[in-house]
């Protein structure tokens, strides 16, 4: 039989939790206000790319895009959460995009 918790654990147990939930980086690809999205590639981050908007979907009231169409074969491109970027292997290489706030 296991024993009771007292308070001051229950606590420590929540704080803790509580602790390692606010820590977490939300990287999700929310769709800006415009509605018009520019990005960057990763091989020439001079240059900015308007990209057009495939499939977006609604979390929290906001939307997140889903999918983009690739600047150079126009096949829909997924968003990688490790690299924090769409990435398209449809064409030789693999081609990393990041979003852009252009102002």
């Amino acid at each position: 039989m296991a024993r009771r918790q007292t308070m001051m654990e229950k606590y420590k147990q929540q704080m803790k939790a509580y602790r390692k939930k606010r820590g977490k980086m939300d990287n999700t690809p929310f769709l800006p206000l415009g509605g018009v999205v520019y990005l960057m590639d990763s091989l020439n981050p001079d240059k900015k790319i308007k990209a057009e908007v495939l499939k977006t979907r609604l979390k929290n009231h906001r939307e997140i895009i889903e999918s983009l169409a690739c600047p150079e074969c126009e096949n829909a491109m997924s968003w990688d959460s490790k690299w924090e970027a769409f990435t398209c292997e449809k064409h030789g290489k693999r081609a990393i995009y990041e979003i852009v706030n252009v102002k």
